[in-house]
């Protein structure tokens, strides 16, 4: 086999690793009962609401990103970018596994500690996912193009995702259930220290994955 089949392989394995570990990440966030993340805070809200499957609510809130993408890019997206799709679908698939096998703690120093390991998790997800560059969850691919539009970079665009995401999630609780739901202070937090956890992952890692991952 030659080396840039295997590089390509090896880029694979990483990147779908990178969606099993965000997955349990965001779903042990969900468990804490603290607030959980605001990537997934809105589909979350509604599958409290309705009774649906918290991985089916993200799946179709990852179809409405990569919609929206496609309106803020006024057409022109590109076509392999709709492999966020199948990004989605994975995602959400595990979310659905990892939430019908994973009990909530019941001991708020274990939410705690929960809580600390889902926000390592997702953020070291996310980085990986993104590290080996072959197409980005939905939620990194609104807040990219929402960077762009407003002239900033990916990283305003995710902070105004994510403050967007909180406020219609407390208005879906609002009005749906007549009090916030799933926002809290395990969702600042997350805010917070994903993003740490992020450039903290990629300071040690990024070059490594970069280097054996490259087609070059």
């Amino acid at each position: 086999m030659q080396e840039k089949q295997k590089k390509w392989i090896l880029r694979i394995a990483l990147y779908l690793i990178g969606i099993m570990v965000l997955a349990l990440g965001i779903t042990l966030n969900t468990k804490t009962n603290l607030g959980v993340s605001p990537i997934i805070s809105m589909p979350y809200a509604v599958a409290q609401i309705f009774g649906y499957e918290t991985g089916t609510a993200v799946f179709v809130a990852y179809l409405i990103f990569i919609v929206l993408q496609i309106v803020l890019l006024k057409g022109k997206f590109p076509p392999f970018q709709f492999l966020q799709v199948a990004a989605s679908y994975l995602t959400s698939a595990f979310i659905t596994i990892f939430d019908r096998i994973i009990p909530t703690p019941d001991q708020m120093g274990m939410r705690l500690l929960v809580l600390a390991l889902a926000i390592i998790l997702t953020g070291i997800g996310a980085a990986v996912t993104v590290d080996v560059n072959i197409v980005p969850n939905p939620a990194d691919g609104l807040a990219r193009v929402l960077g762009e539009r407003c002239g900033k970079n990916m990283g305003f665009g995710k902070n105004l995702f994510d403050f967007s995401a909180i406020v219609i999630s407390l208005a879906i609780g609002l009005i749906g259930a007549g009090r916030p739901v799933g926002i809290g202070i395990g969702t600042v937090i997350a805010m917070v220290c994903t993003g740490r956890v992020i450039a903290a992952f990629n300071h040690f890692a990024k070059k490594k994955i970069e280097e054996i991952t490259s087609p070059e």
